[in-house]
């Protein structure tokens, strides 16, 4: 089975590749979480060796893909048929998250281009569950002046169902980005925990010093009442809050060649 995560994990920071790697972490699977550590630790002591950030991430991305498989079907892949990568298709993960957290997408183009479209899926949904006042606080602690504040909300009530389109209408991609990572990292937190949100984003804060700035206030105002039912089952645990997380690194450097904001999932 061919990588399909690749290039995607390509764009990640090493406190990214922490964050997966503690996601798919496992205390009874057939992968080894031991070796993984051990690609991050070489990929940490030299950053700017490609090969070793290749090398990290195609194990990643077995692991990954494991997280999303059954123990049974992963060794029947893996020591019976002999396959390099032996868990699921990322797609087939996707999909199953997808149904798992009710949002719809188009299933069309790569992983990261799905990937993508899952997390802005999430962040609509979280975004409509909340209370007006709410909606209006998130917008002000993200920086967007009153007067866009109340062309928004002016607007958003005709339509609720174009949300991040009318968002970026209003107040650019800069801030349409910010908001839709702070939205997505505030539903982490619902499946990780609020202290593991808050540990995250100080991880990364170096690297993006607005994650500090404007996320933290976004993630801790935010109360997610639809994710209130039981995902803790099975792989969803794990498989959740890494596609999310991979949504939110593809949209780091902008959506997908094809995908724009103004697309609906």
């Amino acid at each position: 089975m061919a990588y399909e995560l690749t290039n995607l994990l390509m764009k990640c920071e090493l406190e990214d590749f922490y964050f997966l790697a503690k996601q798919t972490d496992s205390y009874i699977n057939f992968s080894s979480d031991e070796e993984l550590n051990g690609y991050i630790k070489r990929f940490e002591s030299d950053q700017s060796n490609r090969n070793s950030k290749i090398a990290l991430s195609k194990f990643l991305e077995k692991e990954i893909r494991y997280a999303g498989s059954s123990d049974v079907a992963f060794a029947f892949r893996k020591y019976f048929k002999n396959e390099d990568v032996a868990g699921v298709s990322i797609y087939e993960i996707i999909d199953d998250v997808s149904k798992v957290l009710k949002v719809k997408q188009k299933f069309i183009g790569n992983a990261e281009s799905q990937l993508e479209r899952l997390t802005k899926a999430v962040v609509e949904k979280t975004f409509l569950s909340l209370k007006e006042e709410e909606q209006r606080e998130l917008l002000e602690k993200a920086g967007v002046n009153k007067t866009a504040r109340e062309e928004f909300f002016k607007k958003f009530k005709d339509n609720k169902t174009r949300f991040l389109p009318l968002l970026l209408s209003i107040v650019g991609p800069e801030v349409t980005a910010t908001l839709i990572q702070g939205i997505a990292i505030a539903a982490l937190a619902a499946f990780i925990g609020k202290e593991a949100a808050k540990k995250l984003i100080e991880a990364l804060a170096t690297k993006f010093p607005w994650w500090a700035q404007w996320l933290g206030p976004i993630v801790w105002g935010l109360s997610l009442s639809w994710t209130a039912y039981d995902i803790q089952g099975g792989a969803n645990r794990k498989t959740i809050p890494i596609l999310v997380y991979l949504g939110i690194v593809g949209l780091r450097d902008g959506p997908e060649d094809g995908d724009d904001f103004w697309e609906d999932n």
